[in-house]
């Protein structure tokens, strides 16, 4: 079945359902919200609610799992050859994106009150992308070596994106992105 265009009303309401939940989980923890919290934020009836989602959980998931659709698209063109590996451009698309969706993005990084969730999640992709970099650049020939490099990268990048993220205006994106740059040029290309 081919993809199909979402109606602009429904783009509209998920997005008004998604923008509510992410209000009240900075007001209070996930486990305590109520699907009549999030309708009457986003002055939607609750059958509208259940129409898209079963419950808050499964708002929760799809949203997530949205989030991590959209960042594997943004970070999946990224090919670097040994004679350009830099991962500026990816970064930097990369930031771009989070930028665009940075409160809801920090919203669910900050929550824990489902697992790991969202940080988790990103943390697959970009080891999935570390992976890659490492068979394309031929870096896989140590083993076990790789496996910890690419935790150690994919952990590093999460950890100071979520620290970018709740801290604010403590730094720019661009400089985040040099450093990260920097950071993973030297751990990957040893």
């Amino acid at each position: 079945m081919a993809a199909q265009k979402e109606d602009r009303r429904i783009r509209r309401t998920k997005r008004l359902l998604r923008q509510a939940l992410a209000e009240l989980m900075n007001e209070k923890e996930f486990k305590d919200i109520t699907v009549k919290e999030i309708t009457d934020r986003a002055d939607l009836n609750r059958g509208t609610f259940y129409f898209h989602y079963t419950d808050t959980y499964d708002l929760r998931e799809k949203i997530e799992d949205e989030l991590v659709h959209d960042f594997k698209e943004v970070i999946s063109s990224y090919s670097p050859t040994p004679e350009n590996y830099s991962a500026r451009h990816m970064l930097e698309q990369a930031m771009g994106y989070i930028q665009e969706q940075k409160f809801l993005i920090r919203t669910l990084f900050h929550s824990s009150s489902v697992g790991d969730g969202l940080q988790s999640k990103f943390t697959v992709v970009i080891e999935d992308m570390i992976t890659r970099v490492q068979e394309q650049l031929n870096l896989n020939d140590t083993g076990k070596q790789a496996k910890y490099i690419c935790r150690f990268c994919s952990s590093g990048i999460i950890g100071c994106l979520n620290m970018w993220l709740q801290e604010g205006e403590g730094m720019t994106g661009k400089t985040l992105v040099d450093c990260l740059d920097d950071m993973i040029n030297r751990a990957i290309v040893i």
